[in-house]
């Protein structure tokens, strides 16, 4: 059986349909009812900073102890940041009598201990008003409330930067290059290398870019290919310089000059054909899911988020 909020709505308080709350002021505090349809239950909601009551220990006693001066509540507690919760037991055609008299115990209790409403973000103890945010009530500040209404309006959006956002992709595949170079050195390609270079160059695209996008997604993979490529001649050339660099007194350039000769012998060639055939797939396949969570991401476009203020 679904609650009842028309029936429930506490004296002094409104209902604001398109948010699903009850609201309202009593004595001063101000108060949100929010409906728990799985518990049926009602949450009655005070924001508060503990700290700056005049005496947190009493009021913690006596919050402590409505459950047993109260049948309907079923747990009274602080969340310890910035909201005091009662939840009280739906008992039909009883709900609005039953919500008033623990709201006027809940108060009661906040005028005896110096309780007074802050705002649920900064905790000051300015004024506050009551608004939904992402449909989640709070009360905010006036400087709060404007912050969340710039985010909801788009403020924080961050435009794309193009060209800064190639070079912090080439920053990231080279940084994620090294740990494939690394692993190649003790014998192995492994997939974690090819999925590292993917994913350090769409977050190093991100920070300096500003966003992700489809487009920037598609330049991070292909520059992870030129690494990985790039990453297997370095490898190349590290194991040219160890096997003949101290026996033939040549240096890591020399090792590296040498490579395109190397690359013209058919055992060679084959070899690093094999390295890079199998080290595509690995990165393919470790970084696929990666990749198609980022597309779709971007796809949906920023999160749109809601204020309403009462």
């Amino acid at each position: 059986m679904s609650l009842q909020m028309e029936q429930a709505i506490p004296d002094g308080f409104v209902l604001e349909k398109t948010q699903n709350i009850m609201r309202g002021t009593y004595r001063g505090i101000s108060l949100f009812v929010v409906p728990l349809e799985v518990e049926h239950q009602y949450q009655i909601q005070l924001y508060t900073d503990m700290e700056k009551s005049r005496d947190k220990n009493g009021f913690m006693e006596r919050l402590s102890a409505m459950p047993q001066e109260h049948a309907g509540i079923r747990h009274a507690g602080y969340n310890g940041s910035n909201m005091v919760s009662v939840l009280v037991e739906s008992d039909g055609v009883q709900d609005k009598k039953n919500l008033t008299d623990v709201i006027h115990a809940l108060v009661s209790q906040c005028e005896e201990f110096g309780v007074h409403n802050c705002c649920a973000h900064c905790k000051g103890d300015q004024e506050v008003h009551a608004a939904a945010v992402d449909h989640t009530p709070l009360l905010l500040c006036s400087g709060c409330l404007a912050q969340a209404a710039g985010r909801a309006n788009g403020g924080t959006f961050r435009k794309e930067n193009l060209f800064l956002g190639f070079l912090g992709a080439v920053v990231g595949v080279l940084l994620g290059s090294v740990l494939w170079i690394v692993i190649g050195q003790i014998g192995f390609i492994a997939g974690i290398a090819g999925f590292a270079i993917v994913f350090c160059g769409m977050k190093g695209y991100e920070i300096l870019g500003g966003r992700l996008t489809k487009k920037g997604i598609v330049l991070c993979v292909l520059l992870s290919f030129l690494a990985i490529f790039g990453a297997e001649i370095v490898s190349i050339g590290i194991v040219v310089y160890q096997e003949f660099g101290k026996e033939y007194g040549i240096t890591m350039g020399d090792c590296f000059r040498v490579i395109p000769e190397l690359l013209h012998e058919p055992e060679m060639i084959g070899g690093v054909a094999k390295d890079l055939m199998v080290g595509y797939a690995l990165a393919i396949w470790a970084s696929f899911a990666n990749i198609k969570n980022a597309w779709r991401q971007v796809g949906e476009g920023p999160a749109q988020h809601t204020v309403v203020r009462f």
